[in-house]
């Protein structure tokens, strides 16, 4: 039996072998519930950003916690922080998938809307700059009547490409194209006074 120092140096050195050992076994879970964390976040993580912006900031800043914990060894801290995460991160992937099926249903009916109302609002638009010719309406200058026309023309092509493109894969992006047109012809019938046919 130890006495005295010695015997106080060797519980030490026990207790710092203990802690040691102990670390090391919880360092090859952490560091897989870490890559499988980051993984999943690499693989949905613009799904959530997209969707649930403020999700993904609140997620991101839980990963780089724990990325932070394994870079100090506190592995012990990952393991327990890992399981939180994963949880988070799946309700935000399912979550995310339902605000999306969401918004494209509400895109489905302003589509349905734009289909009906763009018609008359470009015959309107082509009548007023066919009967004005190249002489400006009143109060606005050539250049200005120029620049009105061309914003038009763009604004006209994009939704005539919106409506001729349109395809399930790109659904999402043509309704914004054709909602971003929209609201510039709107605004230049509302500049020239200009009625939907």
């Amino acid at each position: 039996m130890f006495k005295g120092p010695n015997a106080f140096i060797l519980t030490v050195l026990a207790a710092v072998f203990l802690g040691l050992a102990a670390c090391a076994s919880q360092k090859e879970p952490a560091e897989q519930a870490l890559a499988a964390i980051q993984k999943k976040f690499e693989e949905s993580g613009a799904e959530i950003q997209k969707y649930l912006p403020e999700r993904h900031a609140e997620i991101s800043k839980s990963v780089e916690a724990l990325r932070d914990a394994a870079s100090k060894e506190d592995y012990g801290d990952v393991v327990a922080g890992a399981r939180d995460v994963e949880a988070s991160l799946k309700k935000a992937i399912a979550d995310a998938r339902i605000r999306r099926a969401q918004i494209l249903n509400e895109m489905e009916g302003e589509w349905n809307e734009l289909v009906k109302t763009m018609p008359g609002m470009i015959t309107a638009m082509d009548r007023k700059i066919s009967s004005q010719g190249r002489r400006p309406p009143k109060g606005m200058t050539s250049d200005a009547w120029k620049a009105t026309i061309a914003s038009y023309d763009a604004a006209r092509d994009a939704w005539s490409k919106a409506a001729t493109e349109m395809t399930t894969k790109n659904f999402e992006a043509t309704v914004l194209a054709a909602r971003d047109a929209k609201a510039k012809i709107v605004e230049i019938m509302e500049t020239l006074g200009v009625k939907a046919a």
